[in-house]
């Protein structure tokens, strides 16, 4: 059987590497990227057989790529699903509305590489009437010097637990996962109950890091900073 494409558009480094792991291992091709540009481009040029977008990233979100995508015609009938872990129930009708399908994070090890074979056999279900339209830019704001200097430490708060404190955690799950998996040999039950320890404090770790995040996010746009 013919390998299916899979983009996966994720800011976190974890979920990145463990999601191609997990998908690589059962026969997927993936394709991962942090930016939505990169993202947007690798659509574009590898027509995958399913994209998967996390709804928080950083620059763009979720809802906002989908549209974009759904404008180039030779993605017409790949299925867009997004991916997240913290959606408010009276949120998820509006912020899935530009998606064929959402999957909850952490995913399920054993169920995800399923789940995405069936949204790749159900393709596109996406109603034309449901998209949403892009966000409008807020004006400038004219800013005191010390509002700017405060704003910008935030931005390198942001950026450095977006990447730097992302990175090491990326190691230390991907590590635990896969050895926790028994791939790289048998473990007695013990030793996989402290590896999923691991990988669950890994995970929650992750979770405070994208809301801590998304709050300077929140408080960054709210100035217009940084300044387009």
């Amino acid at each position: 059987m013919e390998k299916k494409n899979i983009l996966y558009i994720e800011d976190s480094g974890v979920d990145r590497e463990l999601i191609r792991r997990l998908l690589e291992g059962e026969g997927f091709n993936v394709f991962v990227t942090g930016e939505p540009d990169h993202g947007i481009e690798l659509a574009r040029s590898k027509i995958p057989d399913l994209i998967l977008i996390d709804l928080h990233l950083p620059d763009m979100d979720g809802g906002m790529i989908a549209n974009i995508l759904r404008d180039i015609p030779q993605l017409g009938r790949v299925p867009i699903v997004a991916i997240s872990a913290s959606i408010k129930e009276e949120e998820r009708e509006d912020l899935t509305a530009p998606f064929d399908g959402f999957l909850e994070k952490p995913v399920d090890l054993e169920t995800f590489p399923k789940s995405v074979l069936d949204f790749i056999s159900r393709g596109r279900t996406f109603k034309s009437d449901a998209k949403t339209k892009a966000k409008k830019e807020r004006p400038g704001i004219d800013l005191s010097e010390d509002t700017r200097e405060v704003l910008e430490s935030l931005e390198k708060v942001r950026a450095a637990m977006s990447h730097d404190l992302r990175t090491p955690l990326t190691i230390m799950i991907s590590y635990a996962n896969t050895v926790g998996r028994e791939k790289v040999g048998t473990l007695n039950e013990q030793q996989k109950e402290m590896l999923d320890l691991v990988v669950d404090q890994g995970f929650q770790m992750d979770e405070l890091i994208s809301e801590l995040v998304r709050i300077a996010k929140q408080t960054l746009a709210r100035y217009s900073y940084p300044p387009k």
